[in-house]
């Protein structure tokens, strides 16, 4: 006997189809919830990094930490000659609205793509955008995003490494200043341990502590100096008279402050100094005339024919000079008439007589005058 059909009826069809749809419709809202099926339109926009550092696709796009996308592809650029360009590009898919917002408002060419971590300790990487201001265009469809690199956990891992190195090179370095210092070695070390330097420090402590009770009471120079208040009224007439002199020269009193406060005297001033740059001008004209040749001044020092006849003049002159010292010789040696007349001893006797007799003549004369003027007359 055949086995019976089971016929299925409306009713399961219904409820078949009903469940299908509900999977279906529980699949793509899952799906758009994960954002990789969406039926809203997307902006599509490219970046580049030096290191992808664990981004992979379908990572998360944020912007400002609010996640507007996430990322269709990862790829490495071919190289190039620089070294420095960055090769890991990343293209993201972004919602064209956040916030009822449009995207474009606030991703703009001035905005940066950031590679961080969700988490301090998760591998994966997500791309953080920061928002671009007004100073900026509106980033366009396939347009390049600018992009920044922060430091990341390995990097601060790292600088942690080297700052604990250097820490644990200091710790050594702090154990080995240590134990110098508590064996006395160096100048801290005989500081810290050097009994003699204590009983020294301690000895000009108390000294310090005698010469300042010293003062308090009024002992000594600098007792006194504190102390006394003699000293004190001196110091305070010397301010009071300091005072009056200085109010003196304010008012003009005083030879000092006529001399601060005079207009008249500073009038003068003013005029004996415009006629000392008159002066200096003037003589600057006439070191000028001099040096062109112009006047008396001025032709005795530029004029060649007056240096020459001054030239002529001095060898005449010198000439002149040496045969009077030629004549002067002869004569000191006795030559000539003149020679003799300073060299020979018999002309020279002869000559002494001779005033010898004149001033004996002159003498009778006067005495006897009668004598001499005799006048004798005769008669044909």
């Amino acid at each position: 006997m055949p086995p019976a059909k089971k016929t299925i009826g409306l009713r399961e069809v219904r409820v078949g189809l009903l469940v299908i749809i509900s999977v279906v419709i529980l699949i793509v809202l899952i799906l758009n919830a994960s954002g990789d099926i969406t039926f809203s339109r997307k902006l599509h926009v490219r970046t580049k990094f030096l290191t992808a550092d664990g981004l992979r696709p379908g990572a998360e796009v944020r912007l400002a930490g609010v996640r507007i996308g996430k990322v269709d592809e990862v790829r490495l650029l071919p190289a190039t000659s620089n070294p420095n360009d960055k090769r890991i590009e990343a293209r993201l898919a972004l919602d064209s609205k956040v916030n009822g917002q449009p995207v474009t408002d606030l991703i703009r060419t001035d905005s940066a793509a950031q590679l961080t971590s969700p988490s301090l300790l998760g591998s994966d990487k997500i791309i953080n955008i920061i928002p671009g201001s007004a100073l900026g265009q509106p980033i366009g469809e396939n347009q390049e995003l600018p992009s920044t690199q922060p430091a990341d956990i390995g990097q601060l891992t790292a600088s942690g490494n080297d700052l604990v190195q250097q820490l644990n090179k200091l710790s050594t370095q702090m154990t080995e200043i240590t134990d110098k210092i508590n064996k006395g070695q160096g100048t801290l070390g005989r500081f810290v341990n050097d009994e003699a330097f204590y009983d020294n420090l301690n000895r000009t402590v108390r000294e310090s502590q005698d010469l300042i009770a010293q003062i308090r009471t009024g002992q000594g120079s600098a007792g006194r100096f504190v102390n006394d208040p003699a000293l004190y009224n001196n110091l305070n007439d010397v301010s009071v008279q300091l005072k009056t002199i200085a109010d003196d020269l304010h008012h003009g009193r005083g030879t000092a402050g006529r001399l601060l406060t005079d207009e008249a005297l500073y009038n003068d001033m003013r005029t004996a100094i415009a006629r000392l740059n008159n002066a200096t001008d003037q003589i600057n004209l006439i070191a000028t005339d001099i040096r062109a040749g112009r006047g008396t001044a001025g032709k005795l020092l530029t004029d060649e024919a007056l240096y020459n006849d001054a030239r002529a003049a001095i060898a005449r002159f010198n000439t002149t000079s040496e045969r009077i010292d030629t004549v002067v010789a002869g004569i000191q040696r006795g030559e000539g008439t003149a020679g003799r007349l300073l060299t020979d001893e018999a002309l020279y006797n002869n000559v002494n007589d001779f005033a010898g007799n004149a001033n004996k003549l002159l003498y009778d004369f006067r005495q006897n005058p009668k004598k001499y003027l005799t006048i004798k007359f005769s008669i044909f």
